[in-house]
């Protein structure tokens, strides 16, 4: 899978599952996740969910960083870190 397939599975993701409905916000790879707050622990372990289970990359807990979860653009780095990893 590409970078750009990542990071648009994960943009459809946040904004289906993620984006409370009261909230207007058009999700891309580049909107701030935390300090938008729409990342909160329960989002946190949904998204990882979905990382693990759509994607096929389990994130350990020692990426549990806020500098790998910025926006979907740090996401998908992480995720290809990841992959890379895993491969090597």
């Amino acid at each position: 899978m590409t970078a750009d397939q990542i990071s648009d599975r994960l943009v459809a993701f946040i904004q289906e599952s993620l984006v409370p409905d009261d909230v207007e916000l058009e999700v891309d790879e580049t909107t701030p996740l935390l300090v938008s707050g729409l990342l909160d622990s329960l989002r946190t372990a949904r998204l990882l969910n979905f990382i693990r289970r759509e994607l096929g990359v389990p994130v350990p807990a020692a990426k549990l960083d806020p500098d790998n979860f910025k926006d979907v653009a740090t996401i998908v780095a992480l995720i290809r870190e990841l992959e890379s990893a895993k491969i090597g």
